[in-house]
């Protein structure tokens, strides 16, 4: 019975990364909800009301990458995918300062602001979805999942 190991595919393993890294992002944007919390948090320019949901896509962009690294090389991927999960959190970061900052500034609109943050944030997933699903695809992946004995030899 337990012998039987049913593998996720690339579009369920996205979604399930995605929910998974949602619930652990989730609770650290709970937090922020408190007035103490961000009073740390507070910037020049920065919409204090937004700092939950910045926080939020921040953290869910960062651990993304994570728990896909995860799936596709176990924990070499996961070693190696932290990196890249810190870039893409540092970049949306930036984001996050050019639309709320910049544009916030120049402009005078928190909607506008927000509506480019959230435009960075979906393409930002987008990127990773688009990677993720090249990835699985890669015969070189593949060869790397065959080195690490994560899969069997003779599978295509």
């Amino acid at each position: 019975m337990w012998r039987k190991l049913h593998i996720l595919g690339p579009v369920q393993s996205l979604l399930l990364a995605s929910v998974s890294a949602a619930l652990i992002a989730l609770p650290i944007a709970v937090q922020l909800v408190s007035r103490d919390e961000a009073a740390r948090f507070r910037i020049a320019f920065w919409p204090d009301a937004l700092n939950p949901y910045v926080t939020f896509s921040i953290v869910l962009i960062g651990v993304l990458p994570v728990l896909l690294g995860y799936y596709h090389l176990a924990r070499l991927g996961f070693l190696l995918a932290i990196a890249g999960g810190l870039a893409v959190s540092w970049s949306m970061a930036v984001c996050g300062i050019l639309s709320f900052v910049w544009v916030g500034h120049y402009f005078g609109s928190v909607r506008l602001s927000l509506v480019l943050y959230a435009a960075c944030v979906v393409v930002v997933y987008l990127i990773i979805a688009r990677l993720h699903l090249w990835a699985a695809r890669s015969s070189f992946l593949r060869d790397a999942q065959r080195k690490l004995s994560l899969i069997p030899s003779g599978t295509p």
